[in-house]
């Protein structure tokens, strides 16, 4: 399955704002359980954005083929 660079990049851009709001909300979460795991939520998804950007930086002709269907 081909993806498109733009594709890649805008979800990319969703995932760092899902991790933006994770971060504010653990500013105000009431515990440190909940703190806790809404930081590592954001640190998850900043993760998979940064290997959404780097996939679509090294994509050619603007569409990424490194993502294929497992068989079934």
């Amino acid at each position: 399955m081909d993806i498109a660079k733009d594709t890649l990049l805008r979800t990319a851009d969703g995932l760092l704002g899902e991790a933006r709001r994770a971060r504010k909300l653990s500013r105000v979460a009431i515990s440190d359980v909940d703190r806790a795991q809404l930081l590592e939520d954001a640190a998850q998804l900043e993760t998979r954005a940064a290997r959404l950007e780097k996939d679509a930086a090294s994509a050619k002709n603007g569409v990424f083929a490194g993502l294929h269907q497992r068989p079934r």
